[in-house]
């Protein structure tokens, strides 16, 4: 059981975190990919924010804006985004994900799920349910961070 300390919270939003990135590293690296992680998560970022500029990609990922311009550029010249006008800026641009760019995504998800399924498999009913709540609950977090 998890302490409701502040201690214990943070003990477990760390775990969390670390747990949470190595399965995801794990299974994409099970996928392949020509893509870097980070072209692919810019495509995971525009398709669940919208349009954003290259510096909110560079922001949310971490990384500086000339590497993810370069990313940008690259996802770009194989038409997986758009670069559009800013309508809040008419002055800036914003990446857009195209319909290429969306499938791209969906290929590289569904041979990752394609490797994460035996192991899966090998649970029992109350795991998998379990783990379709948490799964839930981590989109949820994830939405109530991004609105603060």
């Amino acid at each position: 059981m998890v302490s409701r300390s502040p201690e214990g919270i943070d003990q477990l939003a760390a775990r969390l975190i670390s747990q949470g990135s190595r399965f995801a590293r794990t299974a994409s690296r099970r996928a392949g990919t020509q893509r870097s992680l980070i072209a692919l998560r810019a495509l995971a970022n525009l398709q669940q924010e919208g349009d954003l500029r290259v510096g909110e990609l560079a922001l949310r990922e971490a990384i500086t804006q000339p590497a993810m311009t370069a990313a940008v550029n690259r996802l770009e010249a194989d038409g997986l985004v758009a670069r559009g006008t800013d309508p809040a800026d008419a002055r800036a641009t914003v990446v857009s994900l195209t319909g290429a760019g969306a499938e791209e995504l969906h290929r590289f998800r569904m041979r990752a799920a394609a490797k994460v399924r035996p192991a899966l498999e090998g649970l029992g009913e109350d795991d998998l349910a379990v783990l379709t709540r948490a799964a839930d609950l981590l989109q949820e977090l994830a939405d109530r961070l991004n609105q603060e």
